[in-house]
């Protein structure tokens, strides 16, 4: 049974509890009248799942006839393709594996996904490099030779990973990959077990958080030529800075890469039902914030960042039309 089943068949339970006593032809008309959405998330300590259930939320308990249950994945590949088997509605994803798969590359070479939507873009994901203080590695060219987390098997954090690693001059053959989710992450970091492990989340991201309060961690510092070399190769792309301070041990301000995190869907997902979601979230952004850091990045200017020309969901292209935001143009990141 997939995730979408699932929230219908436990909703109809509740609800054939608190009607039963009116029959079940009354029972099934509820289930007609809501929209039941399944939205894949990512990692547990991740971002995508804390800011993913904070959605879920406000689109359940704030839009009239709308059920969403938000769902713990293996990030963006994973939700992509989980999305094209119809087991979800709803989807976060990294921008370069959206790119990918409408173009049929990468992880999608020969195999592009049709429909496919994006919805909005949300916030930057930093790619933050760690490593342990006490292993002096402080550029990408250190990590020849060593053990590297690039993230779990087969999603967009490896992926990701495995390209930047390659633009910087360190390709495959040249460090042990070691394919582990962010909580296996700080267990084998703890343990001596890696070198240095990759992480491509918002910040601050739970993980790392949780790992600067077991261990002295580094976060490496990359330089304006490598950023401009990874920008070149890899487009979406681009240099941020994590303000000093945001782990509690990491004192100064450090360069990274970022790319954006998209909400995304497919072509089944209806106008309607695309502008109430898109409209209920900028509606209700001052309680996100409360609950979520990231929520602070969603703005109408940045909302189309990195959307590929002529695939922006119809919901969200009703939502500034009707709204009359002047939303930002659409770009790479």
């Amino acid at each position: 049974m997939n995730a979408r089943n699932r929230i219908i068949a436990v909703f109809l339970l509740l609800v054939s509890i608190c009607v039963s006593a009116a029959g079940q032809n009354d029972a099934l008309q509820v289930s007609r009248l809501v929209d039941f959405l399944a939205l894949g998330t990512g990692s547990m300590t991740g971002t995508y799942f804390p800011l993913g259930n904070a959605f879920a939320n406000v689109w359940t308990t704030r839009s009239e006839k709308l059920s969403v249950l938000a769902h713990s994945t293996r990030g963006s590949l994973d939700n992509i393709n989980l999305l094209q088997n119809l087991e979800l509605d709803l989807a976060v994803a990294q921008s370069d594996m959206v790119l990918a798969a409408i173009n049929g590359t990468g992880q999608f070479t020969g195999s592009p996904v049709n429909g496919l939507r994006v919805l909005l873009a949300l916030y930057p994901e930093v790619v933050q490099v760690l490593t342990p203080a006490s292993a002096a590695i402080t550029n990408v060219s250190q990590l020849r030779g060593k053990r590297i987390v690039v993230g779990a098997r087969g999603s967009g954090n490896a992926m990701t990973s495995v390209e930047l690693l390659s633009a910087l001059g360190v390709r495959e053959g040249h460090y042990q990959p070691l394919y582990l989710g962010y909580d296996e992450s700080i267990q084998a970091m703890e343990r001596g077990e890696c070198d240095a492990a990759i992480i491509i989340a918002g910040i601050p991201t739970k993980m790392v958080d949780e790992l600067t309060r077991r261990m002295p961690v580094h976060i490496m510092d990359f330089s304006d030529t490598d950023l401009a070399s990874i920008s070149e190769t890899l487009p979406y792309l681009s240099g941020v800075k994590i303000p000093a301070l945001t782990y509690g041990g990491v004192k100064d301000e450090v360069k990274a890469p970022a790319l954006m995190a998209m909400l995304v869907a497919t072509t089944r997902l209806s106008e309607e039902l695309g502008n109430r979601l898109v409209s209920t979230l900028f509606a209700e952004l001052d309680y996100l914030k409360t609950i979520h850091e990231r929520a602070h990045d969603i703005k109408p200017e940045t909302m189309l960042n990195g959307i590929p020309e002529g695939y922006l969901h119809a919901g969200t292209a009703r939502f500034i039309r009707e709204s009359g935001l002047k939303a930002g143009k659409k770009k790479n990141e």
